[in-house]
């Protein structure tokens, strides 16, 4: 393959390839990052399959397959793709090295001068005329070093209002490729991945006191298979977004929401008591409750859409795995007793 990169190409590159490779748990290596810019690019529909069949028997690719992959279908030159970038990113800070290194050698140069005249304007002689035109030369002279050294000011000024420009879109690319990493597409909740590394977070951060705090709650749209069935998927995964964005809204400082799997979404959140939760979970499924499938051509309701919600409280000492099978019970109890409905997690 030939590519012709910069650093706003390989930045987009970037956009798109590091949410695949964490998706897959694979590490960000020259060989993976071209097997996959080539991917996201489509150039190579056999690699593409390829890639595809192996992640779909395995779920992930492995340093060996990634080793057969490159030598079957890329060569060395393609991974100057993933030196591109951090070359790009070196090149720019030795560039403002250097720039600040001539700044300071004029500074250097410039102070040097005024130290210089000072030094001679204190010896001369008052009484002599001749100091006057000792005076102007060191005027002349000031004036000169004064000009080159706003010249170097000015120039370098705008080379570091370049390398902030080029220092600020990577460092965009990377903030959008690491929420792109965390990001459930469809939804714009944050996804399992991220969800599976807060809940650690968030069981940890248990303090034993009275208060109830840290809480799971699951979420679980009622019958969302027949709206697939009835209406398409695509009107499916529009219900997905409509709750998605009911939950976001509800979810701010105190609250975070994940898109779990499927229909299915959970929140973690800190609550100082039982029915302040109950509260939040209420005023959700009120709000989603208000939510209805519209036909195309009248826009009338054709069918509600509501949802069931399962809290479970963190008890001390209680591992991650019993922690979420409770807040799953209590969506079975909500599921079991009507749906539409918040319940909680039994004592066990």
């Amino acid at each position: 393959m030939e590519f012709n990169t910069s650093l706003s190409h390989s930045a987009q590159c970037l956009k798109q390839a590091i949410p695949l490779l964490v998706k897959y748990k694979i590490p960000v290596t020259p060989i993976n990052y071209a097997i996959w810019y080539c991917y996201v690019l489509g150039s190579n529909v056999d690699l593409n399959t390829e890639l595809d069949n192996i992640l779909a028997e395995h779920g992930t690719c492995s340093a060996s397959s990634a080793r057969y992959l490159f030598d079957k279908y890329l060569s060395d030159k393609d991974l100057e793709l993933f030196y591109q970038l951090s070359e790009d990113f070196q090149g720019t800070l030795e560039s403002v090295q250097a720039d600040i290194d001539s700044t300071l050698a004029s500074s250097q140069s410039f102070n040097s001068a005024l130290l210089l005249c000072k030094s001679n304007l204190n010896s001369l002689d008052k009484n002599d005329i001749s100091s006057f035109d000792n005076v102007l030369s060191y005027v002349d002279k000031l004036t000169e070093e004064s000009v080159l050294m706003q010249q170097t000011a000015s120039s370098f000024q705008k080379k570091l209002q370049a390398a902030y420009s080029e220092i600020s879109e990577l460092k965009q690319a990377l903030v959008s490729s690491q929420e792109a990493a965390i990001t459930d597409q469809l939804t714009g909740l944050l996804n399992r991945g991220k969800f599976d590394q807060d809940i650690a977070l968030h069981i940890s951060q248990y303090i034993n006191t009275n208060a109830i705090s840290k809480t799971l709650i699951f979420v679980d749209i009622d019958h969302f298979k027949q709206f697939n069935d009835d209406f398409g998927h695509q009107k499916g995964d529009d219900v997905l977004k409509v709750v998605a964005n009911k939950l976001s809204r509800h979810c701010t400082n105190k609250a975070s929401a994940y898109r779990y799997g499927g229909e299915e979404f959970c929140i973690l959140a800190d609550f100082k008591s039982v029915s302040e939760a109950l509260n939040f979970c209420q005023a959700i499924r009120k709000d989603i409750e208000k939510l209805s499938v519209k036909g195309k051509k009248t826009g009338k309701s054709i069918r509600n859409i509501t949802a069931s919600f399962g809290i479970a409280f963190y008890k001390e000492k209680q591992n991650l795995e019993d922690f979420i099978s409770c807040a799953d019970k209590a969506l079975y109890l909500a599921k079991a007793h009507g749906r539409n409905r918040v319940e909680i997690a039994p004592a066990i």
